[in-house]
């Protein structure tokens, strides 16, 4: 692999500060009705993908100590939009869900990055959009 220019480092930062701001936009549209922030999405957001899950899974998922993401949950079951239960076969473990009106604060986000993504592939050409797709998947997919 070559080492990428100074010049096409500073390039690619801004147009990923622009493409951030676009999904910033949409992610904060969806989060805004619930009174969310960044944490509480991508909480909510693990829960719904991955039903029965431990706050320990979202925590090490997310990176983040117990703690905090004990507190996100809190804010979260207080809003409705996650629910715990006990499992039968572990009583003192606690399985993370999302609610029906979580699972609507969910698709409402995506919804939003959809149209944000739409946006872009739109100002391309159908090859670049093939091409942006693919050099996005590679990129996504390298391991550093």
């Amino acid at each position: 692999m070559t080492e990428p220019t100074q010049e096409q480092v500073e390039q690619l930062t801004r147009a990923f500060e622009r493409f951030t701001r676009r999904f910033k936009v949409a992610e904060a549209a969806a989060a805004a009705e619930n009174s969310l922030n960044a944490l509480d999405v991508q909480t909510l957001v693990f829960v719904y993908d991955n039903p029965g899950c431990g706050v320990g899974d979202v925590a090490r998922y997310l990176n983040v100590a117990m703690t905090t993401m004990s507190s996100a949950i809190d804010r979260l079951v207080k809003k409705a939009l996650v629910e715990r239960r006990r499992p039968e076969d572990n009583r003192r473990a606690v399985a993370l869900t999302a609610t029906d009106q979580g699972r609507q604060v969910v698709e409402d986000h995506v919804a939003g990055f959809r149209d944000a993504c739409r946006m872009m592939l739109r100002s391309l050409e159908p090859e670049e959009q093939s091409e942006l797709i693919r050099l996005s998947e590679k990129i996504a997919d390298h391991e550093t």
